[in-house]
């Protein structure tokens, strides 16, 4: 936490910062250490300490990769977990895919069988994805890649039906938020880009230099 503030960086987050924020940013630690630095031999005593979890994570994505959706039942090894720890466990490979560590087939398999072993928290999985699609679009507003409302349209639809969630797309204020907060987008890009409009809060927030905005999607 202290060296994101002295850096002024955000962790990968949506519309909040819910109080476990930095607790779920192990992953990048985890990813970038072990797949980025090649600290896993050198640094088992951490992989297997503070990150245990986040290797628990790993691996189970690794043998739904290679066993198939069929062979693997998630509640065998995570037996009952309540919303937080879903989210927590859709954390790691989120990570993954956003630091480019997995594909976004095998995240979009893992939510499959989450939400085949799980359908009690269909809900939470569909916001997630919501999440993913629009975290998408900001990297790519952020990046450049997208220099109209119509090429943001296509990238959202597109991302939503990869995830299979095409009749959940996240809104254009939640793009915004991520965009501007997590991604340091300038409003003048993002109204070029995004069909919002800018709330009178959001704009002393942002002449303030405020991070605390929140938006519904």
């Amino acid at each position: 936490m202290a060296e994101y503030s002295r850096r002024k960086i955000e962790p990968l987050r949506g519309k909040a910062r819910p109080p476990d924020l930095f607790d779920k940013e192990l992953s990048s630690l985890y990813f970038i250490g072990r797949y980025g630095l090649g600290l896993f031999e050198e640094y088992l005593e951490i992989f297997n300490g503070p990150l245990d979890y986040e290797l628990k994570i790993d691996n189970i994505v690794k043998q739904l990769k290679e066993q198939g959706l069929e062979k693997l039942s998630l509640r065998n090894i995570l037996g009952d977990i309540k919303k937080e720890q879903l989210i927590k466990v859709l954390r790691v490979p989120f990570t993954g895919v956003i630091l480019g560590f997995l594909s976004e087939e095998v995240f979009t398999k893992f939510l499959k069988k989450i939400l085949t072993e799980y359908p009690e928290y269909e809900q939470t999985i569909r916001n997630y994805k919501k999440f993913y699609i629009a975290f998408r679009v900001a990297e790519a507003i952020a990046k450049g890649e997208i220099r109209n409302k119509l090429m943001k349209e296509a990238l959202k639809r597109a991302i939503a039906v990869r995830v299979e969630a095409a009749k959940n797309l996240p809104s254009d204020k939640y793009i915004y938020t991520i965009a501007f907060e997590v991604f340091k987008v300038p409003p003048k890009i993002l109204k070029k880009v995004l069909s919002i409009q800018e709330s009178g809060k959001r704009k002393q927030n942002r002449k303030a230099n405020s991070n605390l905005l929140k938006f519904e999607p």
